[in-house]
């Protein structure tokens, strides 16, 4: 099968000059569709995007470490990344893991793409949701602080901050208690604004949404947030700070750096 075979949405036109490939690497397609209507609002006239969505037997939510090890393993798979030539990577401007953690995925395509680059075209710049999303916030406040699904990944994040060496522009992660699949309806609303609120009281600047899956609640979210505050609160979804960083690459003509 061809990686056209394996995409199954698109927006914009084919012959955008930058590209972006989109990767759930959970197998909700659901989760994965969620985000086109997102994106289509914001994407330039000259970007597509393209959306691929994993198979089973990846885990159809992402809730801890071992089910990014599996979903890493079927979408290296999917992706055929162990083949010689990954040169189907080249196509694109930016690849997006969208999934929050330190996704071996994100590793598995930059390795994927120093081997399958041949030097005629620029190799993709691959990004994972997490790394740009706390970039992104690092611009807009002193402290950040992490709204996410499962309490389990509570520690997971300080962990992943702390090896980033950003402790001192943390103010910590909340869990709310769902998961990717099950983050709809006002009660959710109403428990992120609230594990919101209690990061902006442990001094807080900026709220980062800690799911992929909760990008379509950004705005809802800064809102409802800032009016309970009294002052601005910026959100940050790192889907959209993901891409957003894609095409500023692109646009810049920047590639990534390879060590041989």
């Amino acid at each position: 099968m061809t990686l056209k075979s394996k995409i199954h949405s698109s927006i914009g036109s084919p012959s955008s000059p930058i590209k972006i490939l989109l990767i759930n690497p959970n197998s909700t397609q659901s989760f994965t569709l969620d985000l086109v209507p997102v994106l289509t609002r914001s994407i330039p006239s000259d970007v597509s995007v393209d959306f691929i969505t994993a198979p089973e037997p990846a885990p159809a939510s992402i809730n801890n470490n071992e089910d990014c090890k599996l979903s890493t393993r079927v979408c290296e798979e999917h992706l055929d990344l162990d083949s010689p030539d990954s040169a189907w990577l080249e196509e694109y401007s930016c690849v997006v893991v969208a999934c929050f953690s330190q996704h071996p995925l994100v590793d598995s395509l930059k390795r994927a793409g120093e081997g399958g680059s041949n030097g005629k075209s620029q190799p993709a710049v691959v990004l994972g949701i997490l790394d740009a999303a706390i970039n992104s916030a690092l611009g807009l406040g002193g402290k950040f602080g992490i709204v996410t699904t499962g309490q389990q990944w509570e520690t997971l994040f300080d962990q992943a901050i702390a090896s980033m060496g950003l402790t001192s522009r943390y103010a910590g992660t909340k869990g709310t208690g769902f998961d990717a699949i099950s983050l709809h309806g006002s009660e959710v609303s109403d428990i992120m604004i609230n594990a919101s609120t209690e990061l902006v009281g442990k001094s807080a600047d900026v709220i980062v949404l800690g799911c992929g899956g909760m990008s379509n609640m950004r705005a809802m979210i800064e809102r409802e947030l800032s009016g309970r505050i009294g002052r601005r609160i910026p959100v940050v979804d790192g889907v959209q700070a993901a891409v957003d960083m894609g095409i500023g690459y692109a646009r810049m003509g920047i590639a990534p750096s390879f060590s041989n």
